[in-house]
């Protein structure tokens, strides 16, 4: 082989070894902002989680105080709808039901159904990035529902406690929702929550909780939860 067709040859192979290197380099920037962004939008899902869980909570209390604050919340969901990717990143338009969810804060079943949408879009990022090498996000979208069990439950505490007495219909409600958080786990602090519960709205003859104490009473817990499903995601 000529001194030419060697240096062709040894020119050639050190372009296609650059060129590889190039585009496996590409190819790991594109999966690192890919993660990135999958990352930033699980962080907006938990934000809107929080909001739409505390909205719905405060949506059957009629005091001025927690109007102001149902108001408060309201725009900070209006922030947080903003540029939601939707099509973008292959989510549904999540957006297009909160302003009349804004405009009838006291409709529980619908702030239900738009929850039950923001987990599975959680559930569905969770996929994405376990499939991007994010081990620790397994586990993710179950945390999230067991968090929506414990708010739902301090929302339908909350409508129970406009009343003297727990109307049958929520009573059952309660109940199947304390005795399958019980039946998944064993947590002191909920336990007595949930005793709690039984004690002063959903079985005695006479309701010894207003709505405010029953917000109030869930509620640390359910930050709690949220800050270790946070802080599980570093």
């Amino acid at each position: 082989m000529s001194n030419a067709a060697l240096i062709f040859l040894t020119l050639l192979v050190a372009l296609l070894t650059l060129s590889y290197w190039l585009t496996h380099r590409a190819e790991n920037r594109q999966v690192r902002a890919s993660k990135q962004a999958d990352t930033r939008i699980v962080q907006r899902c938990l934000d809107l989680l929080q909001a739409l869980q505390q909205h719905r909570g405060l949506g059957a209390q009629l005091d001025a105080a927690s109007v102001a604050q149902r108001n408060a919340q309201a725009q900070q969901l209006d922030q947080l709808w903003l540029d939601w990717p939707g099509a973008a990143m292959q989510l549904p338009p999540l957006q297009q039901h909160w302003p009349q969810l804004r405009r009838k804060p006291a409709d529980f079943a619908a702030h239900c159904r738009l929850i039950e949408a923001l987990l599975t879009v959680i559930e569905q990022l969770e996929d994405r990035l376990y499939r991007q090498h994010h081990p620790r996000i397994r586990g993710l979208g179950e945390a999230c529902r067991a968090l929506e069990d414990l708010a739902r439950l301090r929302g339908l505490a909350v409508r129970a406690a406009n009343y003297e007495r727990c109307p049958p219909g929520l009573q059952m409600q309660l109940r199947f929702l304390c005795k399958r958080m019980l039946d998944q786990e064993q947590d002191s602090h909920l336990l007595a929550l949930i005793e709690r519960l039984q004690s002063d709205l959903i079985e005695p003859a006479q309701i010894r909780l207003a709505p405010g104490e029953c917000f109030a009473l869930l509620t640390p817990l359910i930050e709690q939860r949220l800050l270790g499903i946070r802080l599980s995601l570093d």
